[in-house]
């Protein structure tokens, strides 16, 4: 029986049930937050410069117009989330910060769970009052809302709010999202600019006083992508500008990232994990959450998995299995970005063999992931009955919107997952929707219905037979 008439039902993997099910579990889904410090000496917008481009595609983006106000957007889903009581726990798969920086992740925490967050206001692209003579006569390459400066922007569009950046610099106070929650790492919590490995070099950077905004003299690389990995050091610019040294700017790694997020309340996460990845588990009532770690060990922004993570893996799906349990898995990389095979790295795997684990396995009804920034919802048929991928798109990219999910099981076995997005209702001219009315300004119409999904990615019903 149908008592969701407005949610568009897919049967791809099993008919819908003829009952009415039971809630098992309420979940609040986003991902791809990227908070970040735009005025951060270890950031290369200069490289945004050159998206026309292909070789330096794949490192972008590197600036985007509406990058500072992503704080405010969070912060707004947040209070929606605490106001509505729509979720049992809220879960972000990852990219929850842009540049592997402890004070990025201090202010996610801080807005997640409760407590004041303050990013530097001044320095970064958009304030760009006391630097347009780097540029000499040519106009400023980045979005500035400052209306006295001439960038190359505004002929396309974009507005001028000439009090935003002076609005940025108060400090925003969360209320937390007052459910349980957690998160796991994407490439971006632990990589500089979600691609490269942070060396000596570059955590000397980030701390420093000095921000370039213009790419060093003569730097034409054949492959850019390839060197930012091995040599992300020599993409430190020119048009240098003087900002305000900090030292929790320095780069976090894995042990502090596990250690901050135990300290803040996320569910799952203590001093230390079984893999040495971030890995663990997470039991509510009768459904295991299970969150896995895809970032490579050698960098780059594609994922792959350990083979000690895949065993791992199969001892909890087992457990669950016997015990009658439902299972979601969490990563930041779903099946189709598990392709990183820097490294050559004989411990790594690709997607086929943790593929392979999981559809062994009629406990996994669900795979949530980030990473593409799109909302895309994917039947991944198998041998014990498949599971659904539910991909949520970002929050700081167009619709910068989060997903609910009921978990239902109905009698017989059936298994429903209801999904709906939301975007955020912040009132016209507050910061928060400043950010949205930006991100959409900031993608071609192909691009904004890409991400935001077809009406089978969004609101619907999925099945499944167990």
């Amino acid at each position: 029986m149908d008592d969701h008439p407005d949610l568009e039902a897919r049967t791809d993997l099993a008919p819908e049930p003829g009952t009415t099910g039971e809630v098992v579990l309420r979940i609040g889904h986003v991902s791809d937050l990227h908070v970040l410090d735009a005025a951060s000496p270890m950031r290369f917008e200069w490289i945004e410069t050159l998206a026309a481009d292909p070789r330096w595609r794949p490192l972008l983006h590197m600036h985007r117009p509406q990058e500072s106000l992503v704080p405010w957007a969070l912060a707004q889903h947040v209070d929606e989330i605490r106001a509505d009581g729509s979720a049992d726990l809220l879960i972000s798969t990852g990219d929850n910060i842009d540049n592997a920086q402890r004070n990025e992740l201090d202010v996610y925490l801080a807005l997640v769970a409760g407590g004041t967050a303050q990013l530097p206001a001044t320095g970064g692209p958009q304030d760009a009052r006391d630097h347009l003579h780097l540029l000499g006569d040519a106009p400023w390459p980045y979005w500035s809302p400052d209306a006295s400066v001439d960038d190359l922007w505004k002929p396309r569009g974009y507005p001028v709010v000439d009090d935003l950046v002076a609005r940025t610099e108060a400090p925003l106070t969360s209320a937390g999202v007052g459910v349980p929650w957690t998160s796991l790492p994407g490439n971006h919590d632990l990589f500089c600019q979600g691609t490269s490995l942070v060396n000596d070099t570059l955590a000397s950077v980030a701390t420093g006083g000095s921000k370039a905004f213009l790419p060093p003299p003569g730097f034409v690389p054949d492959d850019p992508l390839t060197l930012f990995v091995d040599r992300p050091d020599l993409f430190v610019g020119a048009g240098e500008r003087p900002v305000e040294p900090d030292p929790d700017r320095r780069p976090t790694d894995l042990t502090e990232w596990i250690a901050a997020h135990a300290m803040a309340g996320a569910l799952g996460w203590s001093g230390t994990t079984p893999t040495g990845r971030a890995d663990t588990v997470v039991r509510l009532g009768e459904v295991t959450l299970v969150l896995l770690d895809t970032n490579h060990p050698h960098a780059d922004y594609q994922g792959s998995v350990g083979r000690f993570q895949l065993c791992w893996l199969e001892e909890q799906l087992d457990e669950a299995d016997r015990h009658g349990r439902l299972v979601v898995l969490a990563s930041h990389h779903g099946p189709d970005t598990l392709v990183n095979e820097r490294g050559a790295d004989p411990d790594r795997v690709l997607a086929a063999p943790m593929l392979e684990v999981v559809h062994r396995h009629p406990c996994v009804v669900l795979w949530l992931t980030g990473h593409r920034h799109v909302h895309r919802i994917t039947p991944r048929a198998g041998a014990a009955g498949g599971f659904w991928e539910v991909t949520t798109a970002s929050i700081i990219d167009w619709p910068s919107e989060r997903r609910s999910i009921r978990l239902v099981r109905h009698p017989g076995g059936s298994v429903e997952i209801r999904t709906t997005v939301h975007a955020h209702t912040a009132p016209e001219g507050s910061l928060a929707w400043w950010h949205r009315a930006l991100a959409e300004r900031s993608g071609g119409s192909t691009v904004r219905n890409a991400m935001a999904g077809s009406r089978l990615d969004r609101d619907v019903r999925l099945f499944l037979s167990r």
